[in-house]
């Protein structure tokens, strides 16, 4: 193809210029469009209520949410947290007062003091804590030793439960333990082949829907 010359080249070499000055616009958009898409996302964790990431350790903020979110990570994280979600797997710490603890990350193994509510997804979790609102667990093989507790909902098997006094005691599984000196106001099994060792407080269960289970006060 040939090229005519004169004002045609001239025609030509303004077009190439032209192309030439539209290119860093363009990165400009798209540059603009990335931030966009960041600050997008980084308003979608805060929706989330993810909270800030203290794997590492720190202390909460006039109650603010908080994430474990590293693997076998240990922290110890001083309280008065709000909200504090643990996602990795394997962690081990000390998360001393807050008002809910969710534990998704498997394998966990947490002290603590003073926790609201509970609850427990993740199979493999070991909890010492001095006193709990209300703690549910759906994954199996849950530890919990403590002091004090309103309410205990036992939903997976294998549970073990060391502690002092429970308020309210819901076994709706199999094959979990429970050593306790004081069951104050109910105990309810739905399941098999739970143990329930107690001192004192109510007599017997109030609900027993299962079969080999066995009570010892």
């Amino acid at each position: 193809m040939k090229v005519a010359g004169g004002a045609g080249v001239l025609a030509f070499a303004l077009l190439l210029t032209g192309c030439a000055g539209a290119a860093p616009s363009a990165g400009a958009g798209s540059a603009g469009q990335t931030a966009a898409a960041d600050d997008a996302t980084a308003s979608e964790a805060a929706a989330a209520g993810e909270g800030r990431d203290l794997s590492q350790g720190g202390s909460c903020v006039d109650g603010e949410d908080i994430v474990i979110a590293a693997a076998a990570s240990t922290a110890v994280v001083d309280g008065p947290c709000g909200t504090v979600t643990i996602t990795g797997a394997d962690f081990a710490g000390n998360i001393d007062s807050a008002e809910t603890v969710e534990i998704s990350g498997p394998n966990a193994s947490v002290l603590g003091a003073e926790w609201g509510e509970v609850r427990v997804l993740a199979e493999g979790v070991t909890l010492n804590v001095d006193s709990v609102q209300r703690l549910v667990t759906e994954a199996a093989a849950t530890h919990l030793t403590n002091v004090s507790a309103g309410e205990l909902v036992i939903e997976a098997d294998g549970a073990t439960i060391n502690g002092g006094e429970v308020v309210r005691l819901m076994l709706d599984a199999n094959d979990a333990t429970a050593v306790l000196t004081r069951i104050s106001e109910t105990l309810e099994v739905h399941g098999d082949r739970n143990t329930v060792n107690w001192n004192e407080g109510v007599e017997a269960p109030a609900a027993d829907t299962g079969a080999d289970n066995v009570y010892t006060r």
